[in-house]
């Protein structure tokens, strides 16, 4: 009996202390006050706000919305035309042109930035082409461009600048010389700096990456209190489906 007692203390003694540390991680993500990157972006995803990927309703809504940049995912046709449309290849009349969606961007906003979240890279000439055909060159970046496709994008669309995908290791995000080799291998891609996974995420990684010069992009975040604990990291960009509710914690 008494040990049952001891334990029912131990138990209650831990459950105190798990409260007590959960109140002041929420005191902390409530009341700290992040100091952003000048140039900080949040990014609307494709499909933001209950609209469908890829469509025109979705750029019609970020735009309207002020969001200062949105993603779409683009690949290409068989016959090499540029759509969106996440998949690594499109039908005849799958996906909407990246010709036409370029068109309206440039159209009714003159500062958005333009995430083109690449899944196939047969063509980037063409929407290198198209980017400048619409004179975005300036407010355009890649994602979706790994090691692998970094030569190729440099070669194909030398204008547009991007990041380099990466998955981090979970349990190495305090690393800092695991950190210092991500950033080298960064740069030696050409990148501007990192986009990953938002659980990848930690204030070690904006501090290495922030000294070598590099950004840090962050996807997909949709939950309010993920979105402030990862302002209070102070990352370069927040990709989210849900940018009025991000826009309202700035």
């Amino acid at each position: 009996m008494k040990a049952l007692k001891l334990a029912a203390l131990a138990i209650g003694a831990a459950g105190v202390c798990v409260s007590a540390y959960v109140g002041k991680e929420m005191h902390r993500l409530l009341h700290s006050k992040p100091h952003l990157p000048a140039d900080f972006l949040y990014t609307a995803h494709s499909g933001c706000e209950n609209t469908a990927d890829n469509s025109l309703e979705f750029l019609e809504k970020a735009l309207a919305l002020g969001v200062p940049a949105l993603e779409v995912d683009v690949t290409v046709r068989n016959d090499g035309t540029p759509v969106l449309l996440h998949a690594e290849s499109a039908g005849e009349n799958e996906g909407l042109l990246l010709d036409d969606a370029l068109r309206l961007i440039a159209e009714k906003s003159d500062s958005v930035q333009i995430n083109l979240d690449l899944k196939a890279f047969s063509n980037l000439p063409k929407i290198a082409e198209l980017i400048e055909k619409y004179n975005l060159a300036s407010r355009c970046f890649f994602t979706g461009v790994e090691k692998a496709q970094s030569q190729t994008v440099k070669i194909d669309a030398p204008n547009v600048p991007y990041y380099l995908n990466m998955d981090l290791n979970k349990m190495r995000l305090e690393d800092e010389d695991y950190l210092r080799s991500a950033a080298l291998e960064v740069q030696r891609s050409g990148a501007v700096g990192i986009n990953c996974q938002y659980r990848n995420a930690s204030k070690k990684l904006m501090q290495v990456f922030r000294a070598e010069g590099l950004k840090v992009s962050l996807w997909t975040a949709d939950n309010p209190l993920v979105m402030r604990n990862l302002l209070l990291l102070e990352p370069d960009n927040i990709t989210t489906r849900r940018p009025i509710q991000l826009a309202s914690l700035l």
